[in-house]
């Protein structure tokens, strides 16, 4: 039997997908390169980012000004000491040019219980390509970047204005059927009634107010008389 490569071992693992709040959780990134620019660009979206390194790009200088954003810039020597700046750390990045630096803080990471992201392999964490439409999030990850971004694209296409509305349509209905409807499983065969009705979308086109009557009369055929006869729902905007 011919010996598993090293690409092979790492496509066997199973990866659990996760969207993860950030807003009170540390990522330390080590290095203050481009690679470091571009990982506290993507985390400091999310929640606060401190950036470690003996000098730093420009753009990371830039992104610190950013009020915006919760960025630290530490200047320290990493080839001395490392340990000590991993405290309190949720994800650790290293990302400096020295590639047995990387691996040491990473090694250092583990130990003391710190999800990594690496830049030049699969970590604990990885990071997908991410689709935003509105409250639409879409997470991409495959083992070839050009699948990546080829689904990325046609995705992109796919994924127009309606479904926005329809996301904000649906929100707005799920609160309202938690005090009408007193099963659950009531409530999610009304959703899911709503998301087959393409007149529902069709309306969604031309008026959201009357996607939304539509949508409602699902909830109890004894109100469609009402909406038909043009009583305007609470809460609309």
């Amino acid at each position: 039997m011919a010996e598993l490569q090293k690409g092979d071992i790492e496509s066997k693992r199973q990866l659990l997908p996760l969207f993860l709040d950030l807003k009170s959780r540390l990522v330390v990134i080590f290095g203050g390169g481009k690679v470091g620019e571009r990982k506290a660009r993507l985390f400091s979206q999310y929640g606060p980012v401190r950036v470690l390194s003996r000098d730093f790009s420009p753009g990371l200088l830039d992104l610190e000004k950013d009020l915006k954003r919760q960025i630290e810039l530490v200047e320290c020597d990493l080839s001395c000491v490392f340990s000590k700046y991993l405290q309190g750390a949720f994800i650790a990045i290293p990302a400096t040019s020295d590639s047995k630096l990387n691996r040491a803080i990473e090694e250092e990471a583990i130990a003391q219980g710190i999800l990594v992201n690496k830049v030049d392999g699969a970590g604990d964490v990885v990071v997908p390509s991410i689709l935003r439409r509105g409250p639409i999030a879409l997470a991409i990850s495959t083992e070839n970047p050009g699948l990546t971004k080829y689904l990325r694209l046609r995705l992109e296409e796919e994924l127009t204005e309606d479904y926005q509305d329809m996301a904000r349509l649906l929100s707005q209905i799920r609160r309202e059927n938690k005090e009408l409807v007193p099963t659950q499983k009531d409530r999610a065969r009304i959703i899911w009634e709503i998301l087959k009705d393409d007149e529902v979308w069709g309306l969604l086109e031309v008026s959201y107010e009357k996607a939304y009557m539509r949508a409602r009369s699902h909830v109890c055929l004894d109100e469609r008389d009402s909406l038909d006869a043009g009583d305007t729902p609470q809460g609309l905007h």
